[in-house]
């Protein structure tokens, strides 16, 4: 055997190594567990069948511009079909859209009216 041949091996154990945590990470949703598209992590969204570290980061990108009022309105995010939403709608759910003001301001507020 060669000596670049008996690297290979240990290079596939190091892919699989390099692999494991993300695969930890993509645990699947409990029973009974559901996924809130205006307040989930990209980590959270990640758990969703079908939603790698791109989509899940493009959810996020799609609520800060315009939270959603309904479930479906998940669609308008590049990659997210009707077929798949439809395997997943019984998880998603949509709490109240961020209305609190931003760290900033309030004290932007507060030099304007003081």
């Amino acid at each position: 055997m060669s000596a670049a041949g008996s690297h290979l091996p240990l290079l596939g154990l190091l892919a699989l190594l390099v692999a494991l945590p993300a695969e930890a990470q993509k645990k699947p949703l409990g029973a009974g567990e559901r996924v809130d598209l205006n307040s989930a992590t990209t980590a959270e969204l990640m758990r969703l069948p079908g939603v790698g570290k791109k989509r899940a980061e493009a959810i996020v990108t799609a609520r800060d511009k315009r939270p959603f009022r309904k479930t479906d309105e998940v669609m308008r995010v590049k990659g997210l079909s009707a077929g798949w939403y439809s395997k997943v709608k019984g998880v998603l759910s949509v709490g109240d859209a961020p209305t609190a003001p931003r760290p900033a301001e309030p004290a932007r507020a507060a030099a304007k009216g003081g």
